[in-house]
């Protein structure tokens, strides 16, 4: 009966052993590294002032005007349910053009870009997540 409790003993102590012999390597050792530090500098614009007076007429302020496009669209049948939708949320402003074979649907016709971010907050409130403003030639 005493070699069974012996048994029983080692039994247990055995797996225990192991454990806190595992436990105890350096597998899980702290290692120390030095970083360098280098401070950033901010070094002023040498480019300057941009002279104005040569730039060409087709980059010239208004020549170009920015639109809220909230829809394009490949198939004329959801075009066009897509439109009368648009149409009735957002109502007259809707227009739409077809270029490079889409439908595109868009809203509003400015000069000034705020004027076109803050059409696009609106119209994003109502719905159309996947609007975004664009620029065109006026």
């Amino acid at each position: 009966m005493e070699y069974f409790k012996n048994i029983r003993v080692a039994i247990f102590l055995l797996p225990l052993a192991f454990f806190l012999y595992s436990c105890s390597s350096g597998e899980y050792d702290i290692e120390q590294y030095k970083v360098d530090y280098v401070e950033k500098t901010v070094k002023k614009d040498t480019l300057g002032k941009i002279d104005t007076s040569k730039i060409t007429d087709q980059f010239k302020p208004g020549k170009y005007a920015y639109v809220v496009q909230i829809g394009a669209f490949t198939e004329k049948s959801n075009y066009e349910r897509f439109f009368a939708k648009a149409k009735e949320i957002l109502g007259n402003d809707v227009y739409s053009v077809y270029l490079d074979n889409l439908y595109k649907i868009r809203i509003g016709k400015f000069t000034d870009n705020r004027t076109a971010l803050n059409l696009l907050e609106k119209v994003k409130s109502l719905g159309y997540y996947d609007a975004f403003v664009i620029t065109t030639k006026q």
